[in-house]
């Protein structure tokens, strides 16, 4: 974020609040609207959204969005971290079974300036033209308050046009490993168990591949899933993903370790350096802003040994290997 840049016209984003359109106002964790139910152009529709996670969806975008973001947080963790995601263009599936895919679209423009909300002034968090490729920006509350003013751009003729983001809000002191602030460090023994209780997806895992995501600051690990152990979000029939997606072209299907299976991606903060590795890891890894993020991958036969080692009535949940 360029910081630098900041934007005067603050008592003028004040005085338009309102009359922001009534019958708009959302107080949930996710919020769409169409900017077409909007009588003024230059209205601000104010938006309130109370849960850690949501997605924001404004088709034809006119005028402006002001967002207050009040997630239920412990009373002694006032401040919290917000980080959004704005959405471009679709993700590549989750869970596939060829190895190789290309990108074969180009990223839409995003068809909206983002600012976070300050005293005085808005500060710049996202901008389509502000040459920062990466579609994830993060900020930090200021005395347990966190705003955010979302500009629509000048329409340009009849195209569909939508901007999408997804947010989260997390405290400033975690409670346990947290792939949002992790140093990188190993998961320690009792991180693993709440861990593996906790994740969205566990797996016994071959690490075949590693990318960087520059768009998401992230490395992203294709990772051979050769053994579900928990997955949630695995409630879809994989055979039944869409391989045949205009976006996604798979080609090759290179067999690692004796079989074709499901892969998956996962992403890593990209200062820590993943990469592909030879040996079998158990893969625990959480859904944030719409992509798995990894949490803790203990090497197969230490996390077996400690599985073992734990009396079931002194873990969390059953941990299975």
């Amino acid at each position: 974020m360029h910081t630098e840049t900041v934007v005067y016209f603050w008592p003028v984003v004040l005085s338009l609040i309102y009359v922001a359109e009534a019958g708009m106002i959302g107080d949930q964790c996710d919020w769409t609207g169409s900017g077409l139910t909007s009588s003024a152009e230059r209205g601000v529709t104010p938006v309130y959204l109370r849960c850690r996670e949501g997605t924001v969806s404004w088709l034809y975008p006119r005028g402006a969005l002001r967002l207050l973001l009040r997630p239920p947080l412990p009373a002694d963790e006032r401040d919290f971290n917000v980080c959004l995601r704005v959405i471009r263009r679709p993700d590549p599936p989750e869970f596939f079974h060829d190895l190789h895919f290309n990108y074969t679209e180009k990223a839409e423009r995003f068809p909206a300036r983002i600012f976070v909300e300050g005293a005085r002034k808005l500060i710049p968090l996202y901008a389509p033209d502000d040459g920062d490729p990466r579609e994830l920006r993060c900020f930090r509350s200021k005395r347990g308050r966190a705003a955010l003013y979302v500009e629509a751009e000048p329409e340009e003729g009849p195209k569909r046009r939508v901007a999408t983001f997804k947010y989260e809000a997390r405290p400033l002191i975690t409670r346990h490993y947290d792939p949002a602030t992790a140093d990188c460090r190993p998961c320690s023994d009792s991180e693993l168990e709440l861990a593996f209780c906790t994740s969205d997806l566990v797996s016994r895992v071959l690490i075949v591949g590693s990318d960087q995501r520059e768009d998401l600051d992230s490395t992203q690990l294709t990772l051979r899933l050769t053994k579900i152990l928990r997955a949630p979000v695995l409630d879809v029939d994989t055979d039944d993903l869409a391989h045949d997606n205009d976006y996604y072209k798979y080609s090759v299907d290179n067999e690692v370790g004796g079989g074709s299976g499901t892969l998956a991606h996962v992403q890593v903060w990209r200062g820590c350096g993943a990469a592909a590795g030879a040996g079998e890891f158990v893969a625990m890894a959480r859904r944030r802003l719409g992509r798995l993020a990894l949490v803790c991958a203990p090497r197969l036969a230490h996390w077996r040994a400690l599985a073992r080692r734990r009396a079931p009535h002194d873990t969390h949940c059953a941990l299975r290997h």
